[in-house]
């Protein structure tokens, strides 16, 4: 029996990205959703987050689409968790990552779907005060389904906390 005890990130910004488009299974795209705060009002479907097609080989950023942010989740100090809260309204509207952050992100990409061999799925965070490359935090990673192409193959979570040392998005070891 094993216990895994993760420090939760202050994530400024938080999304999901996929290893290729996810809706016509271009393998030459990554496609990355991103919101303000933590990620679960992106992976909860409260809000619509904003949605980037980003070219693997130029790093172009082929589709931007900034949407209304109107809440987000914030680490909550005195009962532990998350509290949602509203997002300043000069901020709902504002696009929540620039070119330089997009790059960082195209670049974990490939090197995680290099590693792993196959499409993947990827949660990620970028810590509040910080920028990508240096405040990029790999959260998890799955193999794509439902999308054509080569089957993936399983990720056993013991690696996680490997690779994303090895694709230099941070892991820090402490409580909740």
């Amino acid at each position: 029996m094993g216990v895994t005890v993760q420090e939760m990130v202050d994530a400024e910004v938080s999304g999901v990205m996929f290893t290729c488009n996810p809706v016509s299974g271009d393998p030459s795209m990554v496609a990355v959703n991103a919101s303000w705060g933590l990620g679960l009002a992106v992976v909860g479907g409260e809000v619509t987050p904003d949605d980037y097609l980003v070219s693997k080989v130029t790093r172009e950023v082929v589709r931007a689409q900034v949407n209304d942010k109107h809440h987000e989740y914030v680490p909550d100090p005195d009962a532990g968790g998350a509290v949602r809260v509203d997002v300043p309204a000069d901020h709902r509207s504002a696009r929540c990552l620039d070119e330089d952050s997009l790059a960082a992100l195209v670049d974990v990409a490939k090197r995680v779907e290099r590693h792993f061999g196959s499409r993947q799925d990827i949660e990620w965070a970028i810590a509040r005060g910080t920028t990508a490359p240096e405040g990029l935090y790999l959260l998890q990673s799955r193999p794509v389904t439902g999308v054509e192409g080569p089957k993936s193959k399983p990720t056993p979570a013991s690696a996680i906390a490997a690779v994303m040392n090895t694709f230099g998005a941070n892991v820090k070891r402490g409580s909740q």
